[in-house]
């Protein structure tokens, strides 16, 4: 029998732990954005620098006047993503939504799942993105940009359903898949950008935080871009071909934030638009939104239930995204994770 003066020895001792769990949890739990408590929300303008075909040493990123970084997933140890933030930079982290021999994760990648190749990347393959598996195989390269600290991810060849694939893919299909990015991006803490995907961007829009194209310029197609700066948000870019001295202005006057760059991304020979301003490139490098839940959740668009796929010979095919990065990286076994559910299709 407890009497009443252990009784309140024994709830203030709970009441002491309770508070104890609660300051732990506080102090633990990891913000959405190593800057503020928010998902990073890039704004037109903003200076960027993009070298996913190699890493940069730290000597670079801080000779850079660029707000944020934008490099390989895979390839850039933690320590440098580390030394990013402390320069005040951005860290947007490149992750291809398609095969790529040599990733870590590449053995999770079954034959039936890989269709077509993805010309001028070989070894590169577009993959079935109506199965399940593929929608856990993102989420865990999500899973790994949040725990090496990337504040954004830049999701690539995002728009297979208008690429020769090796799979029936439906313009809704892909809306199903790329809003799934989104939100599943967002409920991670991190910001998340459409990348190329231009006849889809009126539908997609609202779900994405910023965009990032190459040559729109050079094809003509800038003006649906101007979606996003309407919205305040940022829309990085780059022109393989052409001169700066002709493009620049033009993508200037535009809000957009844009590079001329040579096709490796290795961060040689790289001319910022921005540098022909007057002041030039700016330096505040982040605003934020107050909570990951400001983007819609529900698809604009219905698709077609994940369904299992025939195994396709790869093969060369078209692609709209002329540029992919190398990977290097040891491919390991499957994993055992069950997949997420997708997205309704009601």
């Amino acid at each position: 029998t407890k009497s009443p003066s252990n009784m309140a020895v024994m709830k203030k001792q709970s009441a002491l732990a309770t508070v104890i769990v609660v300051i732990i949890c506080i102090t633990t739990t990891k913000a959405y954005s190593r800057f503020c408590n928010g998902i990073w929300k890039p704004s037109p303008g903003m200076s960027w620098m993009w070298q996913i075909g190699s890493t940069p040493t730290t000597a670079q990123i801080d000779a850079s006047n660029a707000q944020a970084i934008d490099l390989d997933l895979y390839n850039t140890p933690i320590d440098l993503i580390d030394h990013i933030h402390s320069q005040g930079k951005a860290m947007l982290c490149y992750v291809d939504t398609q095969y790529e021999p040599n990733r870590p994760d590449s053995g999770n990648f079954t034959k039936d799942l890989l269709g077509n190749g993805i010309e001028g990347w070989p070894g590169q393959y577009w993959v079935d993105i109506r199965s399940p598996v593929i929608y856990n195989i993102m989420r865990q390269r999500a899973l790994l940009a949040q725990s090496k600290g990337c504040d954004a991810i830049e999701w690539d060849d995002v728009d297979g359903y208008a690429n020769d694939s090796g799979f029936n893919l439906t313009y809704g299909d892909q809306i199903a898949f790329n809003t799934y990015l989104a939100n599943m991006t967002h409920s991670l803490g991190m910001s998340v950008g459409l990348k190329n995907d231009l006849d889809q961007v009126n539908d997609l829009v609202n779900f994405f935080d910023w965009a990032l194209n190459e040559q729109c310029y050079s094809f003509s197609e800038c003006d649906v871009l101007s979606a996003f700066v309407n919205q305040g948000k940022a829309v990085f870019g780059t022109e393989y071909d052409g001169n700066a001295n002709t493009f620049c202005p033009t993508q200037n006057a535009a809000h957009f934030s844009w590079l001329k760059s040579d096709l490796e991304l290795d961060g040689k020979g790289t001319t910022q638009c921005c540098s022909y301003l007057s002041p030039a490139c700016p330096t505040v490098a982040y605003t934020c939104s107050p909570s990951p839940s400001s983007s819609p959740t529900s698809s604009p668009s219905p698709s077609s239930s994940p369904s299992s796929t025939p195994t396709s010979s790869p093969s060369t095919t078209s692609s709209s995204n002329p540029t992919s990065t190398p990977s290097s990286s040891p491919s390991t076994s499957s994993s055992s994770t069950p997949p997420p559910t997708a997205p309704s299709n009601s």
